[in-house]
């Protein structure tokens, strides 16, 4: 591997003090080339001040209620975006509308209803935007429906059986090109076994017509187990394992991000599907221990919240093997200026909302902290705006302020 001589000033900057002036721990890079494929080695950590990148403490609009007008009432939110003059589109499962309101939170208008007509939906979920036009997905119906806040519903396509059977739209590309994965394919898990398994998943992109674009190829996908396969009783059916490696995915205007959580790696692709850069993070991997198992069921049990179904979930989850270490992270989420956020994994009973963030060149350059029931969902030049949610798991849309950290630090 070779040393990239465009980076090179940056590197000597980055890796060969490894602090700022003060003396403050800062991120140190190293970045090559094979065949290629930019690799970018972090050895970490993120500046301790976070890099100058900061969250308001209190959000800036937040949209619902627990009583009141129904169009303030959201269910099983499906998708938020914030248009270019500041309007807010949300796509309300619940209902099957797409509603639009203003940048001060009032609802101007809704889109759609229950059905299976030209301008309804039956599992509509938004996949991302081509101008201001959201790109919606309609599960049920295998297509996409344009909605325009002024226009309302101004065309659909019917998404090709190529591009999958399941549509898990993972998010658009600036000229909506929108890329689609993550799911099971269990043609490529192979012969099933008792014990430990592994899924198989793809991820492909579509046009705004429909077809099929570019396939960037077959993922691992989720680990499961399966016990009592020969029996084929209850115990035979595939059991995500508790702390298991989940592939994650997101989309910017102009890449796509895959993890396969087997280290703590990121592969970029561009559009075409072509994998540009490799973005790493050292880290120490967290064993898993069987206090970390038993915090898990009780998290579960207390999120279902059903005395009948207690005993069940105790001696369901009670079965499944434990990995050796968690995963390196969490989600992740690319935000509309190419930067991606990598979510820390949240230990039981550590609760630790705090995000990585990389520069569009792959090095680790600030970290944020969210607050407790908030979920970021699309991330702007200065703002965060995502699903918040009160003790009563009621739905909010909110929105904060964001910081921005200096270009490279």
């Amino acid at each position: 591997m070779r040393t990239v001589a465009s980076v090179s000033l940056l590197i000597l900057a980055l890796s060969t003090h490894g602090c700022d002036l003060n003396g403050t721990s800062v991120n140190s890079a190293v970045v090559s080339d094979s065949a290629g494929v930019t690799i970018v080695e972090n050895s970490g950590p993120a500046p301790v001040d976070g890099g100058g990148w900061d969250l308001a403490e209190a959000p800036s609009l937040s949209i619902g209620t627990v009583e009141g007008e129904e169009v303030y009432q959201f269910f099983g939110i499906g998708g938020i975006h914030r248009f270019s003059d500041g309007r807010i589109g949300v796509v309300n499962s619940g209902s099957r509308e797409i509603r639009i309101y203003g940048p001060n939170g009032v609802h101007l208008r809704s889109f759609g209803q229950k059905g299976s007509g030209p301008e309804e939906f039956e599992a509509p979920v938004l996949a991302g935007t081509v101008g201001d036009t959201l790109i919606v997905v309609d599960r049920a119906h295998h297509r996409m429906t344009f909605v325009h806040p002024d226009e309302g519903i101004v065309g659909l396509a019917r998404v090709s059986d190529g591009v999958g059977g399941f549509l898990n739209p993972v998010g658009s590309f600036v000229d909506g090109q929108t890329v689609y994965g993550g799911a099971f394919d269990m043609r490529k898990i192979g012969e099933l076994k008792n014990g430990m398994n592994r899924a198989g998943t793809y991820y492909r992109s579509s046009g705004l017509d429909g077809s099929l674009v570019t396939d960037f190829g077959d993922k691992p996908g989720a680990e499961f187990f399966i016990k009592d396969l020969e029996a084929g009783g209850q115990d035979a059916r595939p059991a995500v394992i508790p702390f298991g490696r989940i592939p994650e995915g997101t989309v910017s205007p102009n890449f796509f991000f895959f993890t396969s959580q087997d280290r703590y790696e990121i592969e970029v692709f561009d559009p075409a599907g072509n994998l540009v850069r490799l973005i790493r993070l050292a880290d120490d991997p967290i064993p898993v221990t069987p206090a970390d198992g038993q915090q898990h069921i009780e998290r579960v049990v207390e999120q279902v919240g059903s005395p009948a179904q207690e005993a069940g979930i105790r001696a369901q989850f009670g079965s499944l093997p434990l990995p050796a270490v968690f995963p390196p992270h969490a989600g992740l989420l690319a935000d509309r200026m190419d930067y991606l956020w990598v979510e820390d994994f949240q230990r039981p009973g550590a609760e630790n909302r705090a995000w990585n963030i990389f520069d569009p060149d792959g090095l680790l350059v600030g970290r944020v902290t969210f607050p407790e029931r908030f979920n970021p969902t699309e991330i702007g030049p200065d703002y965060v705006l995502g699903l918040g949610w009160d003790e009563m798991n009621v739905e909010y849309v909110r929105m904060f302020a964001l910081t921005r950290g200096s270009p490279g630090g």
